[in-house]
C-alpha cells in the first residue's frame, strides 16, 4: 500500500483536488484520497513547525540548470540507468526540501531553511512512495518524476505555481519557491494492471 511520510508533498489547492469521485477510481489501486492525507499531514506539520518566512530573492548562478516545463528548473546530479516511470506506476523517491535556496546558495543573512527530508534521524532514509503522474503530489514533482530514470538524482527549483501557490501550506509560506534534492530510488516492476476506472481517470486527466 502507499505509505505517507510526516509531510508528503500533496497538491493542497482544493480547486484541483481529485474529489471523492476521482479518488474512488483509484481505490482498487491503493491510492489514498489526497485531501484526507493532506489535512492529516498539514495538521501534523503545523503542530510541530512554526511558520517560516522567506527572504527576498537574490542573484544566484543557475547556469548549470536546465529549463523544464512550466518554469521548472533542474540539474542532473547523478545519472540513472533504469527506466522512466509510466503514469500511475508505483515509485519511490528520496528527497530533501528547503526554502530560500539550497544550503550552498547562502550569503549574508540569506539562509536556506530545511523543511523536510526522507532522511530521518536514527532510522535513516525512508523513501516516499507514490504513483507517478496522477496528481497525488504537487505538479512540480509529477513533471519531474515522470522525466527521471530510476537511480537518477536531481536538484529541482519549483516555482510556487507548481508547488503551493499563493497560500502556502503548513510551514511553507505563500508564493514560496521550493528547492529539492531528489533521487528516483525505485520504479516498481512489473506495473500492475489498472482498473477500468483508473484508466478512464487518466484519459480524462492528462498530465
Amino acid at each position: 500500500d502507499v505509505s505517507f511520510q510526516d509531510y508528503p508533498y500533496y497538491n493542497h489547492d482544493p480547486s484541483v483536488d481529485m474529489g471523492a469521485s476521482d479518488a474512488s477510481a483509484w481505490a482498487g489501486n491503493s491510492i489514498v484520497s489526497r485531501r484526507e492525507a493532506a489535512v492529516t499531514a498539514a495538521s501534523s506539520a503545523a503542530a510541530t513547525i512554526s511558520l517560516l518566512p522567506t527572504t527576498p530573492a537574490r542573484a544566484v548562478d543557475r547556469s548549470a540548470y536546465q529549463p523544464g516545463p512550466e518554469r521548472l528548473q533542474y540539474m542532473i546530479t547523478g545519472e540513472g540507468t533504469g527506466p522512466k516511470p509510466q503514469r500511475a506506476q508505483k515509485i519511490q523517491t528520496s528527497y530533501t526540501l528547503w526554502i530560500n535556496g539550497f544550503p550552498d546558495d547562502e550569503s549574508g543573512d540569506k539562509k536556506a531553511i530545511q523543511i523536510d527530508s526522507s532522511r530521518k534521524p536514527i532510522v535513516g532514509d525512508q523513501p516516499f512512495k507514490v504513483r507517478a503522474g496522477v496528481k497525488q503530489v504537487i505538479r512540480g514533482w509529477d513533471l519531474a518524476l515522470m522525466d527521471m530514470k530510476e537511480g537518477e538524482s536531481r536538484r529541482l527549483i519549483v516555482p510556487s505555481s507548481l508547488g503551493y501557490g499563493d497560500k502556502g501550506v503548513g510551514p511553507i509560506p505563500g508564493k514560496a519557491t521550493l528547492y529539492f534534492e531528489m533521487k528516483l530510488t525505485k520504479v516498481e516492476q512489473p506495473m500492475e494492471k489498472l482498473s477500468p476506472e483508473a484508466e478512464k481517470w487518466m484519459q480524462d486527466n492528462p498530465l
